[in-house]
């Protein structure tokens, strides 16, 4: 039976929301509802102008999704994903090559997780912070770089061991692979981006009672959601 209702676009739902927000905040701004700024003022289309940029590009799920999908994206364009969504499936068998490309970039991984264990969690060691704790420390910041170079590099010896990889520019593709597949996934959090952007400004959260730290952690974790549901979707 087919579904009569129509839902937008994620992109698109969070865009209508933003211009909720600015008819809202200048109406509220008209009728003085507390320290309400309107988003349709001189003064906000201004704010708007000189922050769009910044605030997407400094938003911190950018970063670490382009990063894990530089890893991703080597892992899937190797084959080693999909090796290892066939091992999980019963019937499916892997070749001969291909089980020793598996088994030769699971010990790759191996013995890179291990280093990466030793250098962090014995004390005193390089990629712990100048006092010895963990918090503010190179392993903290660069985690998801850590996660990402691990995957890549196992896929790195998966694809020249089964055959998959042969030159750099090989894995230069193979960096990119996924961008294809999660391009509108940037344009989804460009959107994310400037509704919650928008609602910060104009104090809305404020008048209503909502706490700001609340907002942040709402913001957080709508940035990330559309990332993980792309990740199940059929190709």
């Amino acid at each position: 039976m087919k579904n009569n209702y129509y839902f937008p676009h994620v992109a698109t739902f969070f865009f209508l929301l933003t211009v909720i927000v600015a008819l809202v905040s200048w109406i509220g701004s008209i009728y003085g509802l507390g320290t309400v700024q309107s988003l349709l003022s001189p003064e906000g289309i201004r704010w708007e102008l000189r922050h769009i940029t910044s605030n997407y590009v400094k938003t911190p799920a950018l970063g670490i999704i382009m990063i894990l999908l530089f890893g991703l994206g080597i892992a899937s364009y190797s084959g080693m994903v999909n090796a290892i969504g066939r091992i999980l499936k019963r019937g499916k068998q892997l070749t001969r090559k291909e089980k020793r490309a598996l088994l030769f970039s699971a010990c790759i991984l191996f013995i890179y997780s291990l280093t990466i264990i030793m250098t962090t969690f014995a004390p005193w060691t390089i990629l712990r912070s100048i006092t010895g704790s963990l918090g503010n420390s190179p392993f903290q910041q660069g985690i998801y770089y850590l996660i990402s170079f691990g995957i890549g590099l196992s896929g790195v010896v998966f694809g020249y061991t089964s055959g998959r990889l042969r030159n750099d520019r090989d894995i230069i593709r193979g960096m990119t692979f996924l961008f294809i597949r999660f391009a509108d996934y940037f344009v989804i959090l460009f959107f994310i981006v400037q509704f919650f952007s928008s609602l910060l400004y104009t104090n809305l959260t404020e008048w209503i009672g909502i706490d700001s730290s609340i907002m942040v952690y709402v913001f957080h974790v709508c940035c990330f959601i559309p990332f993980i549901g792309m990740l199940n979707r059929k190709k």
